[in-house]
């Protein structure tokens, strides 16, 4: 009775995670909706897993189970493609499954090692693609973000990409357990249980991130749309320090880096210079990104205002007022940019 409820762990887990993912549907972008469609896999998939140490499997069901395996990592690579870029038509999605189907059909009508063997094959090079293309677009997509928004902070895919890295060792804990065969586990529930564990883990965390992640593609292509005028290709050096002036007389002088939630596109409306070329300017100029740009401003403001900090105002208040948006974004870009958290820094400058 324990090894079945043990066996079921993840199965739980993905299937709560679905209902609640498919509750919200109508409601969802693009990417939580290819995020269902994946968590369903997954709760076939575990349910095929934990019968199989139970009670076992008959042929069918293995070929159902080989379906779902060979399907989560290409849809979980379609969900990372809906995250930072337009979504994926339906052509597309069918050809990134028709490995795993082609397979599934292989091995429903030629039962035997070969179709078994061609899976193994598969999955690892679906696994490579999924980790190494997958972090390499999301880390593309997060350098865009960069250069459209001062803060970053909910919008970014840094938990996406750290699930990346579970998905790694995940899929090896699951090598390791293949080849170890169902009987190693026979006679202890707990080594079932230890096994599980973390897939458990990293899919409840995965859905977590997914279902709360209110950032969409679409809210980023509607933040990078262009204001103003594309200044002409030849400019004379005048007129590039003319128009590098205005840029920073409007941020630095006029303090516009305290403005909270701050976006490229604010700079351009004001400036009327489109946000492509204030971008570029301060990418080439400054040799930093839109952000990094705005949130070195922000923290030098920071150390003046602790600098004159007598009546110890909290760091909250202090954060809002150099114009970060939340205590965190103020202590990780302080301690970004100065090594130090800020009380540190304060109590360093008192004491020299």
């Amino acid at each position: 009775m324990l090894r079945f409820l043990l066996s079921f762990i993840p199965f739980y887990v993905c299937l709560f995670w679905f209902i609640t993912f498919i509750t919200h549907y109508r409601k969802s972008d693009t990417a939580k909706r290819i995020l269902t469609w994946f968590l369903f896999t997954c709760v076939v998939l575990y349910f095929c897993h934990a019968l199989y140490f139970t009670v076992g499997l008959p042929h069918t069901m293995e070929c159902v189970w080989t379906l779902c395996s060979m399907s989560v990592y290409p849809l979980y690579y379609v969900y990372i493609c809906n995250l930072v870029s337009r979504p994926n038509s339906p052509l597309k999605i069918f050809i990134i499954l028709l490995p795993g189907i082609i397979v599934a059909l292989a091995k429903y009508f030629f039962p035997g090692e070969d179709a078994d063997n061609a899976r193994k094959l598969l999955f690892a090079i679906q696994l490579f693609v999924v980790i190494y293309f997958g972090y390499r677009k999301l880390r593309a997509f997060d350098k865009e973000l960069a250069n459209v928004y001062a803060d970053t902070e909910g919008r970014d895919t840094t938990a996406v990409k750290h699930l990346l890295v579970a998905f790694l060792i995940t899929s090896m804990l699951s090598g390791i357990a293949n080849l170890l065969g169902k009987q190693y586990f026979a006679e202890s529930d707990w080594l079932v249980f230890a096994v599980l564990t973390p897939f458990s883990v990293m899919l409840f965390a995965l859905s977590y991130i997914g279902f709360t992640r209110d950032f969409s593609y679409e809210q980023f292509v509607e933040d990078s749309k262009d204001y103003g005028e594309q200044p002409t290709e030849n400019k004379s050096a005048e007129e590039e320090r003319e128009l590098g002036y205005n840029i920073e007389q409007l941020v630095i002088t006029k303090q516009l880096y305290l403005t909270p939630n701050l976006k490229i596109g604010d700079v351009a409306k004001v400036t009327g210079i489109c946000r492509t070329y204030i971008s570029t300017y301060i990418n080439q100029t400054k040799g930093v990104s839109f952000s990094d740009y705005i949130n070195g401003l922000r923290v030098e403001h920071a150390k003046s205002l602790l600098s004159q900090n007598t009546d110890n105002t909290k760091i909250a208040t202090l954060a809002t007022r150099s114009g970060f948006s939340s205590e965190q974004s103020f202590y990780r870009n302080f301690h970004k940019f100065t090594g130090m958290k800020p009380l540190e820094w304060a109590n360093k400058r008192t004491e020299e």
